[in-house]
């Protein structure tokens, strides 16, 4: 195993481990999480100057929903793969009656009560899906993306909390015009026509949204409340999501629901651990505009990694130490990973060295080939028992 450090371009440090291995799950491995948004906040901070050398502007949007303590989180992926799949031979045959030919009436009955089943099982996440398309289709949207010097593009991320009242699913947006745009134009214009879109497609689905509380917009600058600092925080904060110091006003994000799934075992938050899982697999955590409003070409940044491929990259670090396998061991054991992170960061690769010396543990200088062999791990779907809670320790402490 190795560890490095890369000094950024504002003089800071991010230190990282290497040869150990990832399962890309932006939304169930605390590890794979912390990369990957680090990675994304990186992405949008490059998108962040490009618009500002452009001399355009930016802003923040949130959007949220009414919710409940009944309400469920979200459809599994395989249902919401065989909805798709209903929605779209439902669609085959209304062309195919349109068109006057011959059409199986008795399993368009089934198919079609399978359908309204699953749309009635529906949860938070997936109406708030449909709210989000709703927002950026139709004529209306046109017209707001050609107002105020032209939307260049945007990028919106999902975040989840769990509360008192059940699940608390939002966007953040970030919004880059050409131009310079008043605030209060954009709030007073713009922001409140999302948000009409946005309520009216709630209501659709039974739900509704606060016009008080329910969106906000603000400017954005770099590395001050934009998407890219979002970003920053949220790698922080799964890397520490075990403390429940760091919990949020009103609610725990999925990672410091799962500290406590591990520290407690308590039968709700088990439930609940699994429910995230089964909802959050195959979601996307930030989507981009695409096409001719498509930022990531605007920033020049090519190709988008997946969370997989991102997760699975040994970042080019200007240093590197090897730690052998008996030390890291001893790291696990006391669970004092990310300490020896927190050293690193603080006084690069010598703040390491002391870290290991000062409690007996050994280094080298690192290698190409350095760290033990990968190993192969499941991180998620397991049954929603107390084996579930025991298995994650052992991947934690691994």
């Amino acid at each position: 195993m190795t560890l490095g450090v890369i000094t950024n371009p504002n003089g800071s440090r991010s230190a990282a481990y290497g040869g150990l291995t990832t399962c890309g799950s932006v939304w169930s491995c605390p590890v794979c999480a912390a990369k990957i948004a680090t990675r994304r906040a990186d992405d949008l901070a490059t998108v962040m100057r490009t618009v500002d050398e452009m001399g355009g502007s930016a802003f923040l949007v949130t959007l949220t929903m009414r919710h409940t303590r009944g309400d469920r989180l979200g459809l599994s992926r395989p249902e919401r793969a065989r909805r798709t799949e209903l929605e779209d031979r439902a669609w085959r045959r209304d062309l195919a009656r349109q068109a006057g030919d011959d059409v199986d009436e008795d399993t368009a009955v089934r198919e079609d009560d399978e359908l309204a089943a699953l749309d009635a099982s529906e949860g938070c996440w997936d109406v708030l899906s449909y709210a989000w398309r709703s927002v950026t289709s139709g004529a209306m949207w046109q017209q707001d993306t050609d107002r105020f010097g032209g939307l260049l593009g945007w990028a919106r991320a999902v975040e989840v909390t769990h509360g008192v009242n059940g699940w608390h699913v939002h966007v953040h947006v970030l919004l880059c015009f050409r131009e310079q745009v008043s605030a209060d134009l954009a709030r007073a214009a713009l922001g409140l026509r999302m948000f009409g879109r946005w309520s009216r497609a709630l209501e659709r689905r039974g739900f509704s949204a606060s016009p008080e509380h329910g969106w906000d917009l603000r400017r954005a600058q770099l590395g001050d409340g934009d998407l890219a600092d979002y970003f920053t925080k949220m790698a922080h904060e799964v890397t520490s999501g075990h403390r429940k110091e760091g919990h949020r006003h009103g609610g725990r994000t999925p990672m410091q629901l799962l500290g406590d799934t591990v520290e407690t075992y308590e039968a709700g938050d088990m439930a609940r651990w699994w429910e995230w899982e089964t909802a959050s697999d195959g979601r996307r955590q930030l989507t981009w505009s695409t096409g001719r409003r498509d930022l990531r070409t605007l920033a020049g940044l090519g190709h988008e990694a997946t969370d997989e491929e991102i997760a699975a990259e040994d970042q080019d670090a200007d240093e590197r130490i090897a730690i052998p396998r008996e030390a890291w061991e001893e790291v696990i054991r006391a669970r004092k990973e990310n300490d020896l992170l927190a050293a690193a960061e603080r006084d690069g690769l010598d703040g390491a060295r002391r870290w290991l010396s000062a409690r007996g543990l050994a280094w080298t200088v690192a290698k190409p080939g350095d760290g033990p062999p990968r190993r192969e791990l499941q991180p998620y779907g397991w049954r929603d028992d107390a084996r579930a809670v025991l298995r994650w320790r052992r991947v934690l402490q691994s």
